[in-house]
């Protein structure tokens, strides 16, 4: 988890100066400065909440692709799985589901961030929810990867192109499908906590 409490702490420490001093210039003093450092940690948390919900959009736009794609193999099953337009259709599929893929693995967890006002019982719930999710793409990933796979192999490329195409289909599929293995590796390590940020594993934050 990861949090900016600096200023929520100056707020504990002025609060408890206050209640220890008479003298009334000094108790406005500190009033000013506890009041100040609410500001901060106010405008902090609204960072923070900001960054959670870019992360959560980045997560979403990548289920969004992904439904796409599935809507987009329903329609290619009634097409003559012989033409060349559905092979070109299946690359294109395959290059966008690791597309897809990667935005997801890239994006760093948002329950990873939390505010001055969690609670260690919200952000664990909130980061195990947010684990069980990230296995169910990787999951539903590597099944869309093994049925392109196999729309792949019914296909016989016509010509020296198209092979080199229905190749790299193939590639795309593999890394898909090793994105999602390291989404699913990922999830099980945030779901008992990790520390925010970018990570060695290139993650956006």
């Amino acid at each position: 988890m990861k949090g900016i409490s600096g200023p929520f702490r100056a707020v504990e420490i002025a609060a408890t100066a206050l209640g220890r001093v008479n003298d009334t210039e000094t108790k406005e003093k500190l009033e000013a400065l506890r009041e100040k450092a609410a500001r901060d940690q106010e405008a902090i948390d609204k960072v923070i909440q900001a960054r959670k919900q870019a992360r959560t959009a980045r997560k979403a736009t990548a289920r969004q692709k992904l439904e796409q794609i599935k809507q987009r193999i329903e329609m290619l099953k009634r097409m003559a799985i012989n033409s060349k337009s559905a092979a070109r259709e299946l690359a294109r599929l395959a290059r966008e589901l690791k597309g897809a893929a990667r935005e997801f693995r890239q994006t760093a967890p948002a329950s990873e961030l939390t505010t001055s006002t969690t609670t260690p019982e919200a952000a664990t719930a909130e980061r195990e929810a947010e684990a069980k999710a990230d296995k169910e793409f990787a999951a539903e990933v590597k099944r869309i990867a093994q049925l392109l796979k196999a729309m792949l192999r019914r296909r016989q490329p016509e010509d020296d192109e198209e092979k080199r195409g229905l190749e790299k289909a193939h590639k795309d599929l593999g890394t898909a499908s090793d994105d999602a293995d390291a989404i699913t590796a990922n999830a099980n390590v945030n779901a008992v906590g990790t520390v925010g940020g970018l990570g060695g594993d290139g993650l956006l934050v």
